[in-house]
């Protein structure tokens, strides 16, 4: 029997009130099989973990999951408990052109706050399942998530459609960027 490596990191959830971030990591956890039919605003922030395998190696990855409130009140206090994150999750609802142009402000509030000049991370268009209320195209998103340095996905929790994809492709980038200091570490010993 061989015994997993177990890494852990830590991702920021973030984006503005009411666009799904909870939701997301809910459906993420549970594999899709539960979504809240209550919504309960999260006060300041919530933390959850995730152990992911990575495949083709004998490491684990346990993820960190730091869902933070979209209310601004809480923005400062939460990112300050939360220095030196890994990964970054930025979440916008696909049918709110606000919750889409505050992702910019959001985003450099959190580099600047955990100085980081860079962070892996994923833009996620959440609510398309609401295909007529649709009001940020997936141009728009894909604009955005360049012009800021992160990949683009999108999808909905409430039907758990293309939700584990970012958060796979967060955890196998990172572990490129542990294996490859790791690397680096032992030819500098």
């Amino acid at each position: 029997m061989t015994m997993n490596n177990i890494i852990r990191t830590k991702c920021i959830v973030a984006g503005d009130s009411t666009v799904g971030k909870s939701s997301i990591v809910q459906s993420f956890l549970t594999e899709g099989s539960q979504f809240p039919k209550n919504y309960n605003m999260t006060l300041g922030l919530d933390i959850q973990t995730r152990l992911i395998n990575v495949p083709d190696t004998s490491y684990s990855v346990e993820l960190y999951l730091y869902d933070f409130s979209g209310k601004e009140f809480y923005r400062d206090l939460v990112l300050k408990m939360s220095s030196q994150p890994s990964l970054v999750f930025m979440v916008y609802d696909a049918t709110s052109e606000s919750s889409f142009k505050k992702v910019v402000d959001i985003y450099t509030q959190i580099k600047e706050e955990t100085k980081m000049s860079t962070l892996k991370g994923v833009l996620f268009a959440n609510k398309t399942d609401l295909t007529t209320r649709r009001r940020v195209s997936p141009k728009a998103g894909n604009d955005l998530s360049q012009s800021l340095g992160l990949m683009y996905f999108e999808g909905s929790a409430k039907d758990h459609a293309g939700v584990d994809e970012p958060f796979f492709y967060l955890v196998n980038e990172w572990f490129k960027m542990y294996t490859d200091k790791t690397q680096s570490f032992k030819l500098l010993s």
